[in-house]
Formats: C-alpha cells, structure tokens, sequence
C-alpha cells in the first residue's frame, strides 16, 4: 500500500510519502490511521467526556478501505493507494469495477459484485463485510458528497474535506473586511487557529473563550485575538448576553 499527503489539491508537491507491507487486516489498519493522522480532527462533548470528530466519517472511510482491498484486481501488481489533498482524500485501487457494474448501479445500493470471493469471505466472516452491498449504502449515508470515479483501470473513492471550503471561506471574508490575510498569519498550532475556533463553535454553539483557549491549549489571550479578528471580518459573532449567550458561524 502506498500513502501520500500532498501540499495543495493537485499532485504537484509531496509532503509525505509512506508505503506499507503487511496482511490484508494490518493494511487496512494502518491506512486508517494514514488518514486520520493527516486530516483534522474536530471535537463534541458527550456529557463529561470529549470525543474526537473528524472531518471525514470514520465508518464511511474505513468501508472505502476495505472495498478497496476486498474488490481491488490482484493480478494487477499496483498498489493500493491512499492520497491526501488539501480539499480531498481518495481511496484508490487496481482494476475497474467488476462484472458490469456501473458507478451509478452502485450509488443505487444493495448491489454486490465479488472479485476475490475467497477474500470477501474472510472479511464476512469476521464481520468486517456484509454480504449484501450495504457497505456503499453505509458510505453514502455517511458522506453522501462522496464521489467515485474511473481512470486508467483504477477506481477512486474521493471525500470531500470540510475543512478546505471552510478555511477558504473564513479567507475570503476576511479579505474582503481588508483585514490580514488568515494564511498570512503566523501560526503556532500545526492548523490554523482561525479555523478550529470555528470548528468548536459549530460543535457547541455556546462554548466560551475560556473553554476555547483549554481544548486548543492556547491563551486566553490568544484566543480574544482571533476571536475579535474573526468578528470583524463579519465570520463570526455572538448572541445574547456574555455569560448565557452563544455563537454562531455566519455563512
């Protein structure tokens, strides 16, 4: 298997390249921790406790992988391959879709062609498959902006980023305001900071700066900063009174 987180939405520069060996369960594995390694991860609050969320579901990704291993063409001697853009994250793997199947036969759910039934049923056995085609129903239901597609004997899985379009937004908003830049702003977290205030502000409508500045590891300092910065580029701003009011992400 071979993995790659690219610069940009194109292929132009690489910033990190891994290949894999392994069985079948330990590459699938680890390709889940690949992505979840170099996408970003959100949070909710669950009573007490705080659970991460990332940008693309977990459930939807993780049948992408094992499609990708349990249909991929085993005569072909290409890899598997996990690439991730700045905008997207695709699932590749050899060979076309198999015995007639057509991408949108397959969008229609409750269809299932077996390239390697030996395989196939291992993964069924272990209750990591279904029978039944319901793993690309659970893939659409999940992440129903998903797209899949065919090139040169390769079939990809493409999910969308949220994060991409949301920090492109934040961007243009401030630009607009003639404010500085987000991108130019030095950063001192490894995403920037503008854009995980606004994740936990979508997750929890009426965090405060204070909780804000603890689930970032930040100054609370640091955290008014972007917060006013963010306000006077018209992206964010808060409702009702300081301590019972919430926030709420414009756009």
């Amino acid at each position: 298997m071979r993995c790659a987180v690219f610069a940009s939405t194109d292929t132009t520069t690489i910033i990190d390249r891994h290949d894999f060996t392994g069985t079948l369960l330990e590459l699938i594995e680890e390709a889940q921790k690949y992505i979840l390694k170099n996408i970003h991860i959100g949070m909710r609050l669950d009573g007490l406790y705080r659970v991460d969320v990332p940008e693309i579901s977990v459930a939807a990704m993780r049948e992408a992988i094992i499609n990708a291993f349990c249909h991929r063409d085993y005569r072909d001697p290409d890899y598997v391959q996990i690439a991730i853009f700045k905008n997207r994250v695709e699932i590749r793997n050899p060979g076309e879709l198999y015995g007639g199947l057509t991408i949108a036969k397959i969008r229609k759910g409750n269809v299932s062609r077996r390239r390697n039934p030996l395989i196939a049923d291992l993964l069924r056995r272990i209750q990591m498959v279904e029978t039944w085609g319901r793993g690309m129903r659970l893939i659409l239901a999940e992440e129903p902006t998903v797209q899949f597609s065919e090139v040169a004997q390769i079939f990809i899985a493409a999910f969308n980023r949220p994060s991409y379009a949301e920090s492109g937004r934040a961007i243009d908003k401030t630009i607009v305001k003639g404010t500085r830049p987000a991108q130019e702003t030095p950063k001192k977290h490894p995403r920037n900071t503008k854009e995980m205030i606004i994740e936990a502000i979508r997750i929890r409508p009426e965090i405060t700066m204070r909780e804000i500045a603890t689930q970032l590891d930040l100054t609370i300092d640091s955290i008014r900063h972007h917060m006013r910065m963010l306000q006077n580029a018209g992206v964010i701003r808060h409702l009702g009174s300081t301590k019972a009011g919430r926030w709420e992400v414009k756009g």
